[in-house]
């Protein structure tokens, strides 16, 4: 009985923490990973930019001093619901925040992106969103465009269109915007149909893509019938 006594455990074994699928690691040559619980070490795994929009975006102080319990939960949750914002994921919660910045204006053109101050702050919202988008891996990338569906409203598909818009004025990250159009019409192209606050985004979206191609249609046809003379004269 004494040695029965003494293999007694002393508190009932704890089910471990399930460890998430991909873990984030930090920049540098040794490969460190990022303790998920720990928002700091989080936030420090992404892009500068990107770290501050999500903290803009944030709960303020009030709400995290709530607590945890099931009527602080509700109360956030029903907060939430009234202001449209409701459970976003990280892609979702920076164009919250860049959301000012990418209206589109009246008929779907930029709403008034050439303005000294103003548009270096766009510029800034902008790519915060799209450094964060390319630290992501096709699964992830995937996942978030996805999630951008949760919202029935179209607020959150609308803001990506308006994203992609702006991404094609300003010429950059072409292959990315064609990658997340690619996925984000074959996933939602049936809501953005049904929605009429998309309506102006899509218009906008097709004028640049139309524009970005009629540019680089020409340099590729060329190179294309000199490589094919060229190679008519080799053989």
């Amino acid at each position: 009985d004494a040695i029965k006594e003494g293999k007694k455990p002393v508190e009932p074994p704890k089910k471990p923490a399930l460890a998430p699928f991909f873990l984030p690691s930090l920049d540098g040559v040794e490969r460190t990973f990022v303790d998920p619980s720990d928002p700091a070490a989080a936030a420090a795994s992404m892009p500068a930019s990107s770290a501050e929009l999500l903290a803009s975006a944030a709960p303020a102080p009030a709400e995290a001093e709530e607590g945890d319990g099931p009527k602080a939960k509700r109360a956030r949750a029903r907060r939430m619901r009234e202001q449209g914002l409701g459970a976003h994921s990280a892609l979702c919660a920076l164009l919250l925040a860049a959301e000012p910045h990418l209206s589109l204006g009246p008929g779907g053109g930029d709403g008034g992106a050439g303005e000294g101050a103003g548009s270096s702050e766009a510029a800034a919202a902008t790519s915060a969103v799209t450094d964060y988008l390319l630290t992501l891996g096709p699964s992830a990338l995937d996942l978030e465009i996805r999630a951008l569906g949760e919202d029935d409203s179209g607020r959150m598909l609308v803001l990506a269109l308006a994203l992609l818009v702006r991404q094609l004025q300003t010429r950059r990250d072409f292959e990315l915007v064609q990658a997340i159009l690619h996925v984000l019409l074959r996933l939602h192209g049936e809501a953005l149909l049904t929605t009429p606050a998309a309506m102006p985004a899509l218009r906008a979206l097709r004028e640049h893509q139309q524009a970005g191609w009629c540019e680089l249609q020409e340099p590729i046809h060329s190179n294309l019938c000199l490589l094919a003379f060229m190679s008519n004269c080799a053989s």
